[in-house]
């Protein structure tokens, strides 16, 4: 198992034998050699073989008048989360809310529990129909005519 800096290190570097695997950052000697070192290099190989991946698309194309949206869907995102005890990374990334208010109809926040919870908040917040206030203990609570959560 290598830490997080070593894979980084290995990433960047990209090492072709032992001395430059030695060098990269976070690697230390009990992965240098014998049978993880082979192992770490074979993998590098087989990755510098293949084509990059390419990056999603349209995934953060967004309109300039939807970007503000973001930062403070976000907000509100966080206080879902903390409401309903759920990791907000779970309950809905940056992704998420730019393919929800992007209009893609795959987005995770378009159905099921997250459009319950988010979807449709963030809908009638986008749209104008609610708006976000302070609760009066710090927290943040979705107000309005079609207002949920």
């Amino acid at each position: 198992m290598l830490p997080d800096l070593a894979v980084l290190g290995v990433s960047q570097r990209q090492p072709r034998d032992e001395r430059e695997l030695a060098q990269a950052r976070g690697v230390d000697g009990r992965h240098t050699k014998g049978v993880v070192a082979t192992e770490l290099l074979a993998a590098v190989a087989r990755g510098l073989e293949n084509e990059p991946p390419q990056p999603p698309t349209g995934g953060d194309e967004l309109g300039r008048d939807l970007r503000p949206a973001v930062a403070l869907v976000s907000a509100w995102v966080s206080q879902m989360a903390r409401d309903e005890a759920i990791d907000t990374a779970l309950l809905a990334t940056r992704a998420d809310l730019v393919s929800l208010l992007s209009g893609d109809p795959a987005s995770r926040l378009a159905s099921g529990w997250r459009a319950e919870l988010l979807g449709d908040g963030i809908r009638s917040l986008v749209e104008g129909r609610a708006g976000l206030t302070f609760d009066g203990s710090g927290g943040l609570r979705l107000v309005g005519v079609d207002a949920v959560g």
